[in-house]
């Protein structure tokens, strides 16, 4: 993937990563398993350990000197783009190396002047990799601090040109529709629940299949929908079905994962569709 991303190791619910210099043990549901080294040496190993003190926060246990902030670099052919990552109590740092397949995917297919619309943005890879490659992106979280932060990265990859907008994801795109605009990529990668404009709790399976069907009236003639999912409720044949019901042709599917020397961690299921 890049130099800066190695999984080491994984099993026992969690996983054992490092990112440039800082290596994290933190947790992960989908590693299953046995780890390939034993607690000792991941403790040897890490600079952090993330430990859980409620269902969906926690703290860091840092070993040695861990900085509040450091580099990740990402390099596809020759174009590329920084982030600057940090703990969260979360147990995020700011990146899913996992989606570096589609990283590369959208840096060798967008070309200068095409349309493209991040949805759900995080701190803003995609859009980053979209607009390295010339694309006229706009860049979509109801989350004014994360938007900052996607706009931090940008002004370290010395990129410019994004349009930032901090507005519920869904909102944002039906208005989209109202207005007749077009995108010749969408991505999507909605988290598994949150909260609408009027501080309403939704889970991602019920808000999904107007999310899809508003996206896909908004793709171009040859637009493509890339929709990704971390949620343990929808399944790859859920979200075929969804695309489908909104007249999208899928022309790729499956998992996106990371890879130790002799495993792979599956971590999220995506769908890549195409205007019918």
């Amino acid at each position: 993937m890049t130099s800066d991303y190695e999984l080491i190791d994984f099993g026992n619910g969690r996983k054992l990563e490092r990112f440039g210099a800082i290596i994290l043990d933190r947790p992960e549901i989908q590693a299953t398993g046995s780890p390939v080294l034993n607690s000792s040496q991941w403790q040897e190993l890490a600079s952090a350990k993330f430990a859980e003190t409620t269902k969906t926060k926690g703290k860091w246990i840092k070993q040695g000197s861990v900085p509040d902030s450091w580099e990740f670099s990402f390099k596809n052919g020759k174009k590329s783009w920084k982030a600057l990552l940090g703990l969260s109590p979360f147990k995020h740092i700011g990146l899913f190396p996992e989606q570096a397949e589609h990283w590369k995917y959208l840096m060798n297919s967008i070309i200068p002047g095409n349309r493209v619309l991040n949805l759900f943005g995080y701190t803003g890879a995609a859009s980053l990799c979209a607009a390295s490659a010339g694309g006229n992106v706009f860049h979509v979280d109801s989350s004014k601090s994360i938007v900052n932060k996607a706009a931090e990265n940008a002004g370290a990859s010395d990129i410019g040109g994004i349009h930032w907008v901090v507005e519920d994801a869904l909102a944002f795109a039906k208005k989209e529709v109202k207005r007749g605009n077009k995108y010749d990529f969408i991505i999507m990668d909605p988290p598994v629940y949150g909260r609408g404009k009027k501080g309403e709790h939704w889970k991602l399976e019920d808000l999904l299949p107007d999310l899809v069907n508003t996206a896909s009236m908004l793709l171009s003639r040859k637009g493509i929908l890339i929709l990704n999912t971390y949620s343990p409720k929808i399944e790859i044949d859920d979200m075929v079905k969804l695309v489908s019901d909104s007249k999208l042709r899928v022309i790729r599917k499956g998992w996106l994962s990371v890879s130790t020397r002799t495993r792979k961690l599956n971590l999220s299921r995506f769908v890549m569709c195409a205007s019918a």
